[in-house]
């Protein structure tokens, strides 16, 4: 009995103590981070040094430091729900499964649906380089990010530009905005749609065991009119609108075809699907009726606050006057066409509806008029410029969302080609072949 004490119980009960405070392990997944991390890579991250979470809380250790501009980090995708459907009184949170995600408890199950609910691909944690802090002011024009006012035109680590045309994506063009510090009150009103879309972002990851809801109410000379159907609702063609160029696509039956990236299409859209949109925040990818055995699964897709520009602009046109043609030199005051050798002014229309949103931001229920930040706040991005969802699409992340600081590349995987299968056995042999050895034990922070 001591002997089976010594051999295997107490070096897993170390095992896990240091999975839980000391390190996290990483696997690279997508060419983001090219090509300072590239896909494949197996990196190890030290959690101590921002703060190692508390057991069974959302509260965490203080760290030796926090994080600073240039930082390579590890933390929790705020596009994502902590809880199933980011409902924390519905749900409790059991166990983290590792490498088989997350399980959680359901005490509202549906009819005939277990209470056992696994997350299996999420809450997922991404990497990215920490490139703003608290109090900096962010830019980002033609693609090239400016700091306090400063164009950054050093690329860290191994980062790369892979475009070669520019459109009005985040990816481009992100107008200037300040990262939240401790103390600021932001008030609801005076944001964007788009701004109030982050400021319920920064709110949800600061309370997780709250539930945040951003709702919005289209007004028609002052009255509600959710129903009301865009008919000629403009969308830039760009990656980040893909939830809504779908949706539109299958609602009318239409076939994309002849356009490009940065090209606008317009197309009906009704102000509910929006407005359902942003209330819901996360798009269940699984549906809850599904027939179920011994656990339930989910599984979400956020949306980008993007949307709220398009949707901004699109009332914003509707409300835009227009204008007529008048003939100055009729001897009355009938509108007429216009003649060569007449002057021609432009006239306001007849009265058009004035069309307004009206947001509510609410917590735990509870209206929100402002909000008080709570924690330190970062603003990320990936080292391959061009091909990285980061803060320029779904805004900061609180301290609270940060992990680990990626710190070394404890192993490293090609195979692009698909070439080695672990199922396979006549494939084993190219397994030596696909490791990249001259990447091992580099340190993250001295790749330059």
């Amino acid at each position: 009995m001591k002997g089976l004490l010594r051999e295997i119980i107490v070096p897993v009960f170390l095992a896990l103590i240091v999975i839980q405070y000391v390190i996290q392990a990483f696997q690279i997944p997508s060419g983001s981070m090219e090509d300072s991390l590239k896909t494949g890579d197996f990196l190890l991250g030290l959690k101590f040094t921002y703060g190692s979470p508390v057991p069974f809380s959302n509260k965490k250790f203080p760290g030796y430091t926090l994080p600073e501009a240039g930082d390579v980090i590890i933390f929790r995708y705020p596009g994502e729900p902590e809880y199933p459907e980011g409902n924390p009184g519905r749900y409790t949170h059991l166990f983290n499964a590792l490498m088989f995600g997350n399980l959680y408890w359901d005490h509202e199950p549906l009819q005939g649906q277990p209470h056992l609910v696994h997350f299996p691909d999420g809450p997922k944690d991404y990497i990215k380089r920490c490139v703003a802090v608290s109090g900096d002011t962010v830019a980002v024009h033609h693609g090239r990010l400016s700091v306090n006012g400063k164009q950054q035109e050093y690329l860290p680590g191994k980062g790369k530009y892979t475009a070669y045309y520019r459109t009005k994506s985040p990816r481009d063009e992100r107008g200037q905005f300040v990262v939240p510090s401790v103390g600021d009150t932001l008030y609801v009103d005076s944001l964007s749609l788009e701004m109030a879309w982050w400021l319920r972002s920064l709110i949800a990851q600061e309370n997780p065991d709250e539930s945040v809801e951003l709702d919005l109410t289209l007004l028609k000379d002052g009255e509600e009119a959710n129903n009301h159907v865009f008919e000629e609702f403009k969308i830039p063609l760009e990656n980040d609108r893909r939830l809504l160029i779908d949706e539109v696509y299958r609602r009318n039956n239409m076939i994309l075809q002849h356009v490009t990236q940065g090209d606008t299409i317009s197309a009906p859209v009704p102000f509910t699907f929006i407005r359902e949109l942003t209330r819901m925040a996360y798009l269940p990818l699984i549906d809850p009726n599904t027939p179920s055995g011994f656990t339930r699964k989910v599984s979400y897709v956020g949306f980008d606050g993007s949307l709220l520009q398009d949707l901004e602009g699109n009332v914003n046109l509707l409300n835009a006057p227009e204008v007529v043609a008048v003939d100055t030199a009729a001897a009355d005051s009938a509108v007429v066409a216009p003649s060569a050798d007449s002057a021609t002014v432009a006239a306001p229309a007849e009265t058009k509806p004035k069309f307004e949103i009206r947001r509510k931001l609410t917590l735990g229920g509870k209206p929100l008029d402002y909000y008080v930040v709570k924690t330190p706040q970062f603003f990320m991005m990936g080292d391959n410029r061009d091909n990285s969802l980061d803060s320029r699409y779904w805004g900061v992340v609180s301290l609270r969302n940060i992990k680990a600081k990626a710190f070394v590349i404890y192993f490293s995987f090609e195979n692009d080609d698909g070439s080695f299968a672990l199922t396979n056995p006549f494939t084993w042999w190219r397994l030596p072949l696909k490791i990249r050895w001259s990447r091992l034990g580099k340190i993250i922070h001295l790749i330059d």
